[in-house]
């Protein structure tokens, strides 16, 4: 007797469908990185600023700055959260300012979006790679 077994799926579907998958973590990498680098390249004046208030956002903190720049006075959230907090109330760090807009900033300490960037484009390559053994092999 002889006994059929039925294949469920296609493994070529499944491996475009890893393929896409690929595409968009990389270029969710890709543009994480490209954040930093244009905000490195904006913002070019150093300041000592003061986290003044760590903000909960969803489990996470986001740091307040209070800095003085050219005799004027900004307070400005960071645009990245991260549990636990990097930065205690009353700690002095280096921020980098805009000097066209010293409301942008960027923080040398704060190296969150270039993990996740780099986390992005690992998973993405790791599922280009298997995307495409499952189209070739099977």
């Amino acid at each position: 007797m002889e006994v059929k077994v039925k294949k469920t799926g296609n493994p070529k579907i499944i491996g475009v469908i890893f393929v896409l998958c690929a595409v968009v973590f990389i270029i969710v990498g890709i543009i994480a990185h490209y954040d930093i680098k244009i905000r490195e390249k904006r913002c070019t004046e150093s300041v000592t600023a003061e986290v003044v208030e760590n903000i909960e956002v969803k489990s996470a903190y986001k740091p307040v700055f209070d800095f003085e720049y050219k005799g004027k006075s900004y307070r400005v959230e960071s645009s990245v959260s991260r549990s636990p907090a990097l930065f205690e109330v009353g700690e002095k760090t280096e921020i980098k300012v805009n000097p066209s807009a010293p409301e942008e900033i960027y923080v040398p300490a704060d190296n969150t979006v270039k993990l996740i960037g780099i986390i992005f484009a690992t998973v993405g390559a790791v599922f280009l790679i298997a995307g495409i053994l499952l189209i070739k092999n099977l």
